[in-house]
């Protein structure tokens, strides 16, 4: 008797042998008699390994054992809707064939499927939390909600860390209060923290098992470093790169030319789209994909349709591609640069082998010293199966409660009742998020409520509904936040360099100085209704902000720990004329670079070189460097806490940039570097109430207020002239105040590296060392010159640079140039122009250059009529004063007058009086058409075009 017959009801097991399906994979046979069994499983495996069918057989089975027949009998919740489309398609061919009926509900389904599920509601529905929020306030379904007997969460390691779990776990909740208690399926993938996984699934007071099958005993990876070769010099000029990404691009095609289809992950959306297009240009558009979230449905299906059918060879991708949508069968994945944790590299190598018995093979392609050790770190770790076990676990999120609490006092209402504050205590606090719950805290919220017109509390502890809760529990049920973009243009240049998130750019005044594409810039205008900033490059070192906050993978601090702790023996092995590779055999990689091992070579001939139990201060008067191993999130904290001290005791400004290792710090007068072991000798609740007062005033907590006022209804969804920080300071110490830091607190800035660092300190387990310095160590560059990471370039660009930028972009511009004697024109780039400009038909200087897109046949008809003084409209009068002008200007300056015209808001009046009469020499020309394209982008908006 096969596996399948001992365990599975009879018709089920004919199905799936006519499907083909042999023997059960390891997975499968391990969760399927649990599940059969009624006990709450989390199920962890890799993708590709049958998770799915693991969960979804077992309930089949029970349902035609059951003869269960009419409302929903089991709820499949995933968090992305393409894997709502793969597991609908797997699963109804089986089901339709058992006369069991599914169906598919979320924000795109038409209505008139909706229609058909409120009248015959599936067997099983697969769904997203989201639209489970809604499900559970919809009277005409409810009913159908009372028959659930499973509920399958799909992806739990994505929704445990982040608000849509919290907001799920209390949702299961509230679907036990309808159906009673059902039993619990959790689906992972590579997950460090099984049993806060378990936990986070079943709730307070049901037991879970865990299965799980690892990954790791069939996974290859390797980490490399590409050099630059000849040919990478010559396809740098081509790609308007620099030797080392064309290295790295270089090899990304050869190892992509040994697969038939490879996944080349990257940890952002903007290096996704500039790796794929220099890709496709090397290796041929069709044969390389771009996917990720930004992309339409069209679009994103449309290439994973390709995907599947062999058509392309490489899709880089983001995390989009992590979740187990199928996409057919894939080679190999390639990791662009550190993959900054183990479960993101695990979750994505584990997207190639895809077939069960096959070795997932997996490369990192790695930057620099820094991205080297790192991913060194992360390999080994993933092939130990060493997880992370911090995770973004939103407990007693104020937001997601306000909601839940209006979710239930509309279902109470729904009953032809108000509910209690008893009952919503109860219900939220049998979800694990919200286990340690009080009624005070709960009250505060309900207070609120109550002063944003949402509720009322009675004398009795009833909960009464008003007007406005309806729209805000409908307008809030997401919790992932709106995503609005505005373009970033360069003035000097006219292109788009990026984009700015809408909540930043609310944040922000012009005259502003960010951080873009790793370069500095002021911000001179926003354009609301082009949705555009027009930023304009600066020429010097600054205190810049980042124009984002967050956007990269952080790096934990058990894995920067440990890459300091390899860097520091590599340094070692060299100050002791050791062999330095030594150090680096126990890690994936085929040979360790030169360029690596040149730069730890010059940072051992200086004095930082102990990184594991000494925090390095490198000191400059008004800027310094302090080293330390705590990881992304740790660093923030700590520079968040010295900045505030700093500006505390000096009454001065201080401000910082991070990376997993360091922390620059800047100020504008010399501050003592003894200031900083001060800091760190404090008591830790001192430096704990500091961190709170310092991120209220961060652009970060404002940037981060706005989506939570957003989620509280006390914000409107779309676009608005409140002024967000007189909002914040109305709303200090209540719930929309301490939802936003306790946000900040889970997922940007984590204390505890701090606390464990200040504990070492007191206690004498790491020193603090101090180096005056004129010249930085190595290592520092890290820190000051990685312009692919937003928040660490500092560095400004010199005002020649600027220039050079300004005249190439002026030369590449298309004018029209037309004789006023004959009739002659031509329409050329400005480079092409001589100095003397002349017709060359008949010889005479009096040229003229027409506006951009002007007809110069209609033009010539305008000075036809001037010249013989016949009658013209207003228009054409116009057009002859600026005709006449600006051949004059020609006349008179020649070529130069060419430039300054073909310039951005540059008039004939504008280039005599502010740009011409005062450039003597080129640069002055061009430092003149610079200042008056700042000044008109200032005054643009006062102009009738």
């Amino acid at each position: 008797m096969s596996f399948w017959q001992r365990h599975l009801h009879a018709r089920l097991v004919e199905v799936l042998a006519r499907y083909g399906y042999g023997e059960p994979t390891p997975i499968q046979a391990l969760a399927i008699p649990r599940i059969l069994e009624g006990r709450h499983v989390l199920v962890i495996a890799p993708t590709g390994s049958g998770k799915t069918e693991a969960a979804m057989l077992p309930i089949m089975s029970r349902i035609l054992e059951e003869g269960i027949d009419g409302g929903v009998a089991a709820i499949y919740v995933t968090p992305a809707r393409a894997l709502n489309r793969d597991v609908n398609v797997r699963l109804q061919a089986i089901a339709r064939e058992l006369g069991i009926t599914t169906a598919v509900r979320h924000g795109d389904t038409p209505e008139s499927e909706r229609r058909r599920q409120v009248r015959n509601p599936p067997t099983i529905l697969i769904t997203t939390p989201e639209t489970l929020q809604v499900i559970l306030v919809m009277k005409s379904l409810r009913r159908a909600l009372r028959n659930v007997k499973w509920v399958v969460v799909d992806e739990v390691q994505e929704l445990m860390n982040d608000e849509r779990g919290t907001q799920l776990a209390v949702a299961l909740e509230r679907l036990v209060n309808i159906a009673g208690e059902f039993q619990r399926i959790g689906l992972s993938a590579t997950i460090g923290n099984t049993q806060l996984a378990a936990q986070f699934l079943g709730g307070v007071g049901r037991d879970v098992d865990v299965v799980s099958v690892s990954i790791t005993k069939d996974i290859k990876l390797t980490v490399e470093h590409p050099e630059p070769t000849d040919n990478d010099y010559g396809a740098s000029e081509e790609l308007n790169t620099t030797p080392e990404a064309a290295a790295r691009l270089r090899r990304i095609m050869e190892i992509a030319s040994t697969y038939r289809t490879t996944l080349l992950f990257t940890n952002t959306r903007d290096e996704a789209e500039l790796v794929g297009h220099r890709l496709g240009r090397l290796m041929g558009s069709d044969a390389v994909g771009v996917y990720h979230g930004s992309l339409d449905r069209e679009e994103r299906e449309g290439l994973e349709e390709r995907l599947r059918g062999g058509v392309v060879k490489v899709v880089v991708t983001t995390s989009s591609l992590e979740l187990g949508i199928d996409i057919g069968h894939i080679d190999a994945t390639i990791q662009y640069s550190s993959p900054r944790q183990v479960t993101k590299l695990i979750q994505r190598v584990g997207r190639s082998g895809h077939r069960l018995g096959r070795t997932a093979i997996g490369y990192i392609i790695t930057r620099d010293t820094d991205d080297y050790l790192e991913s060194l770190v992360i390999a080994r770790k993933a092939l130990n199966n060493e997880l992370e076990t911090d995770v973004e676990y939103h407990e007693k999120a104020l937001d997601v409660l306000q909601h839940q609490v209006a979710g239930m006092v509309i279902e109470a209402r729904i009953e032809g009742r108000l509910t209690t504050v008893g009952e919503v205590l109860s219900t939220v606090t049998r979800a694990h998020p919200y286990r340690e719950l009080t009624k005070e805290e709960l009250m505060e919220v309900l207070k609120f409520m109550e002063e944003t017109r949402l509720v009322r509390i009675n004398d009795d502890e009833t909960i009464t509904p008003r007007r406005g809760l309806h729209r805000y529990y409908f307008e809030n049920v997401s919790m992932i936040p709106d995503q609005k973009h505005y373009k970033a243009r360069d003035m000097v240049t006219n292109k788009v360099i990026g984009e700015l998130d809408e909540e930043f750019v609310e944040t922000i005044e012009p005259g502003a100085q960010i951080i873009l594409a790793g370069k500095p810039w002021r911000i001179i205008r926003v354009d609301r209704e082009n949705n555009e900033a027009i930023l304009e490059p600066l020429n010097q070192t600054l205190n810049a902000v980042p124009t984002w906050i967050g956007e990269e993978i952080p790096v934990p601090t058990e894995v920067a720990r440990e890459a300091c702790q390899l860097r520091q023996e590599v340094i070692g092995a060299i100050r002791n004329n050791q062999d330095p590779t030594r150090a680096i055999t126990k890690y994936p990689t085929r040979e360790t670079p030169k360029p690596v091992l040149e730069e730890l070579r010059e940072q051992a001939e200086t004095g930082v070189t102990e990184f594991t139990d000494t925090i390095n201060i490198e000191w400059r008067g008004r800027d310094m460097v302090i080293h330390a191993c705590l990881g992304t999130k740790g660093n923030q904290a700590l520079a968040l806490y010295l900045t505030r001290y700093i500006t505390q005791r000096y009454k001065t400004t201080a401000t910082y940039v991070t990376d997993p290792y360091r922390i620059l710090i800047t100020t504008p007068i010399s501050i003592p570097p003894t200031i900083i072991k001060q800091a760190l000798e404090r008591d830790w609740r001192e430096i704990q109430e500091e961190i709170n007062e310092a991120i209220r005033n961060t652009r970060l907590y404002r940037y981060r207020f706005i989506h939570v006022a957003r989620k509280l209804g006390i914000l409107p969804r779309e676009k608005t002239n409140i002024n967000i920080e007189q909002l914040a300071t109305t709303l200090r110490e209540t719930i929309a105040d301490k939802e936003t830091i306790r946000e900040i607190l889970t997922e940007k800035i984590d204390t505890k590296p701090l606390q464990q660092l200040t504990n070492a300190i007191r206690e004498g387990r790491v020193k603090v060392t101090i180096t005056q310095t004129q010249q930085y160590t190595p290592l520092v560059q890290h820190i000051v010159n990685q312009a692919t990471r937003i928040d660490t370039a500092i560095q400004g660009i010199p005002t020649t640079t600027i220039l050079q930028l300004l005249k190439q972009r002026i030369e590449q511009r298309e004018i029209t140039l037309i004789c006023l004697k004959c009739g002659w024109h031509t329409t050329t780039k400005v480079k092409y122009i001589p100095e003397t400009p002349s017709c060359p038909r008949c010889g005479v200087r009096t040229l003229a250059v027409l506006k951009h897109g002007e007809n110069p046949n209609k033009a010539l008809e305008t000075i036809r009529k001037a010249k013989k003084k016949l009658p013209m409209t207003k228009e054409e009068q116009e057009q002859w004063h600026e005709i006449a002008q600006t051949a004059n200007i020609i006349l008179q300056y020649g070529k130069k007058a060419i430039i300054t015209l073909a310039a951005h808001g540059i008039g004939p009046g504008t280039a005599i009086r502010k740009v011409l009469a005062k450039a003597r020499t080129e640069e002055e020309l061009y430092q003149q058409i610079l200042e008056a394209e700042r000044q008109y982008q200032k005054t643009k908006p006062f102009w009738n075009d």
